[in-house]
């Protein structure tokens, strides 16, 4: 979820595993109930982030000044040093993104650098249409690597999930927002499809970090596998028969050992199987976006003993070399079932059987 002064106090939505709230704007400006959001998140177990909406425009000695002003109120109000902080890029509200592409991605990368500097982990947010066409993505990610959060929605409207045949595809995706009202609680939804991640700078962050470790967890899945849940509550979690949640199938699975494949989600549970369901409360959502794409990019573990890289994306391909075992490689993208290594053999575009190498999620 993101969350801004017209949002309620109280932030605790179903499904939700993380939540961004809204500091600062230009450099005068702090949300009045951001203290109360970031608390009331922390209180429900979410991941709390921060962002702060830019009037910096092109201007890079601005960019500066309001990334050292939402970080101060970042510190102050409680979102850990470690988490992530967000420079919410879009026209409106003081902030043109009509100056030059090299001109606004330098002040970008300004605010950024602050924010790195300060301990956090910078974001930028924007419309998919202007991280394209407004903002020098390649140089970004260069600087920051996998850091954009990008808004891009397969409808202006109710949502209750991320339907991934509608994922912006670009370099560096770490967060998309996929609706502008999240099951009707007229929020914004976003789902993570790298994992999030609170660094512990000292004793304290790392209390604030235990609740998150689960968020953390790499299982490996089958290119064609959507998502995948995984137990992710500290006090285990129950399958149920039914999406209503009223009788329970199973004694109740411990965190972080358990991982199902979804099947899609029904009155706010998720379904794993026929006549199976989780809370969604209980378990984390891990999507594959290469099932998705056959142009996404991820990492992929050999599975398999005597694997090799082929020559071609077909059954009686030729062998080119051999892949290790729990060894970890590059996907490129694929070809049907067949994985695109990053490796090219003598200038050859290499491939590995998909139930051979398992995408890590």
């Amino acid at each position: 979820m993101d969350v801004a002064s017209y949002q309620s106090t109280t932030v605790n939505y179903s499904g939700a595993k993380f939540a961004f709230v809204k500091l600062t704007e230009g450099t005068g400006y702090v949300n009045p109930k951001a203290s109360a959001q970031i608390k009331s998140a922390k209180a429900h177990g979410l991941m709390v982030m921060g962002y702060f909406y830019a009037n910096h425009s092109a201007s890079v000695t601005q960019a500066r000044e309001e990334a050292k002003y939402a970080v101060a109120k970042a510190t102050a109000l409680g979102i850990p040093v470690g988490s992530y902080l967000a420079d919410d890029f879009e026209q409106g509200s003081g902030n043109s993104v009509n100056g030059g592409i090299d001109a606004n991605t330098d002040a970008i990368l300004a605010a950024m650098t602050v924010i790195k500097e300060a301990g956090y982990k910078p974001l930028i947010y924007s419309g998919a249409y202007v991280l394209r066409n407004r903002i020098s993505i390649s140089r970004v990610t260069k600087s920051f690597g996998t850091c954009l959060w990008v808004a891009s929605y397969k409808v202006s409207g109710r949502q209750d999930y991320a339907d991934f045949n509608y994922f912006p595809s670009m370099d560096g995706v770490a967060i998309w927002q996929f609706a502008d009202n999240y099951k009707g609680y007229s929020v914004d939804g976003n789902i993570a499809v790298v994992d999030l991640e609170i660094s512990s700078h000292s004793s304290k962050d790392k209390s604030t970090n235990k609740g998150l470790e689960s968020l953390s967890l790499h299982p490996v899945v089958k290119w064609n596998i959507g998502a995948v849940a995984v137990v992710a509550n500290s006090k285990g979690a129950y399958v149920y028969t039914s999406s209503k949640l009223d009788k329970r199938e199973s004694d109740k699975l411990k965190p972080c050992t358990s991982v199902w494949q979804v099947f899609g989600f029904e009155n706010g549970a998720v379904k794993v199987g026929k006549d199976q369901y989780f809370d969604s409360r209980a378990v984390y959502v891990k999507a594959n976006p290469i099932a998705y794409n056959d142009q996404k990019h991820g990492v992929a573990k050999i599975v398999m003993p005597h694997t090799h890289a082929l020559d071609a994306p077909k059954a009686d391909a030729g062998k080119v070399y051999g892949l290790e075992l729990n060894s970890e490689v590059e996907i490129q993208g694929r070809v049907g079932r067949f994985l695109k290594i990053k490796e090219l053999y003598h200038g050859k575009q290499v491939y590995v059987t998909g139930n051979r190498a398992y995408i890590v999620l």
